[in-house]
């Protein structure tokens, strides 16, 4: 029985050694624990606060928010996630905890391709039916 206890928690530990893209959601949800564990003393968070701060960062990995490692510092080697990218934490007045993502801004080429007049070669010949 303790063999297949070793076994099971050696196979849990490679899970986490992984890069972040590649762990599984629910191994993903108990990092994201850890890490408001962690970060709750900087921000004297009570439990309610770390209840609402792990189901903001739950919905933005359904949303598909924290899938990259661009926005989630992972580190395999300790297994824990260093920091994400663009979230915030501010209190209110209130004394409420507000959490969100900063979105970076994506920049695109739609603006400059619109200029573009279309010429002869990219214009669609039309077809008279009679």
């Amino acid at each position: 029985m303790d063999s297949f206890h070793t076994m099971l928690d050696g196979g849990v530990q490679t899970a986490y050694a992984r890069q972040w893209h590649r762990i599984e959601r629910g191994l993903r949800l108990n990092r994201l624990r850890l890490y408001i564990d962690e970060i709750a003393p900087t921000h004297n968070m009570t439990d309610a606060d770390k209840e609402s701060v792990f189901l903001f960062l739950q919905k933005a990995l359904d949303k598909k928010l924290l899938n990259t490692l661009k926005v989630v510092d992972y580190d395999k080697d300790k297994q824990k996630i260093n920091s994400i990218k663009g979230f915030e934490l501010k209190r209110t007045a209130d004394g409420v905890l507000k959490c969100e993502i900063a979105a970076k801004k994506i920049k695109t080429e739609c603006a400059a391709k619109a200029t573009v007049k279309p010429t002869a070669a990219t214009r669609k010949k039309k077809i008279v039916v009679m």
